[in-house]
């Protein structure tokens, strides 16, 4: 099969608690990336919601919001072309929200997990729509609030609970970590920090191999909206690398 998921240039960021007075240094940093696909969570469907689909209106973008995981946090994408959306998450499974979008030629899962124990059915559906997604590219991505217990947090850091349906993720269901693919296993960046200020790498994104092999992906962090506190999470951004 020959695809070409295109266009992409996609940018996942946790808005913190829906974003609030925020949501205009927030709209700025989106503008100034200008990405194609964006992707938020923590977004709620209140005023300041209604903002950003404001701001994706104003771009003429099309765009849907998802918040059934028993929290007023959910996620909302946005992209310069349409997709459909459906949504799938855990029933009784925590705070937290799932949504499959389909693009022409590939799909993404945006995620906002719940904390502690809660995660677990999480890991578990996306490990099960990553099965239904072999051939197709695909990507999961967002706040999985997780990482690897030595590279995802500085040394003082609490342990993540779930980390081993984290590393399932590539060891068991063949997807690839996007920003460690880019970056190398001995890399060390923090898109969270603690009130004790130690780091955690929570926000990713991971393909399989198709996404992989059809778009040779670049994936970095923006720190900027976390270290100015327009809100408490680093941005992700996946681009298209060269040659593809």
């Amino acid at each position: 099969m020959t695809v070409n998921p295109s266009p992409l240039s996609i940018l996942a960021l946790n808005v913190q608690a829906g974003g609030g007075p925020r949501v205009p240094a927030l709209t700025k940093c989106l503008d100034e990336h200008d990405p194609q696909i964006v992707m938020l969570s923590e977004w709620r469907d209140n005023p300041s919601g209604r903002d950003l689909k404001a701001w994706a209106d104003a771009r003429e973008m099309h765009h849907a919001g998802q918040t059934d995981g028993g929290t007023a946090n959910g996620v909302f994408l946005a992209a310069n072309t349409p997709f459909t959306q459906e949504a799938v998450t855990p029933k009784g499974g925590g705070a937290g929200v799932l949504m499959l979008a389909h693009f022409d030629s590939f799909s993404i899962l945006a995620c906002y997990f719940p904390g502690m124990k809660e995660k677990a059915p999480f890991f578990a559906r996306c490990a099960e729509i990553a099965a239904n997604h072999t051939s197709r590219p695909f990507v999961i991505m967002g706040d999985l609030n997780t990482g690897n217990q030595v590279g995802d947090r500085s040394e003082k850091a609490d342990r993540y609970l779930c980390a081993e349906d984290f590393g399932a993720l590539t060891t068991r269901h063949g997807l690839h970590d996007l920003w460690r693919r880019t970056h190398g296993p001995e890399a060390r960046e923090w898109t969270w920090m603690s009130r004790t200020n130690n780091g955690f790498r929570i926000d990713h994104a991971f393909a399989n191999d198709a996404f992989v092999r059809h778009t040779n992906p670049n994936c970095v962090y923006d720190h900027r909206p976390r270290e100015n506190r327009w809100t408490d999470h680093s941005a992700l951004i996946i681009r298209k690398g060269l040659g593809v």
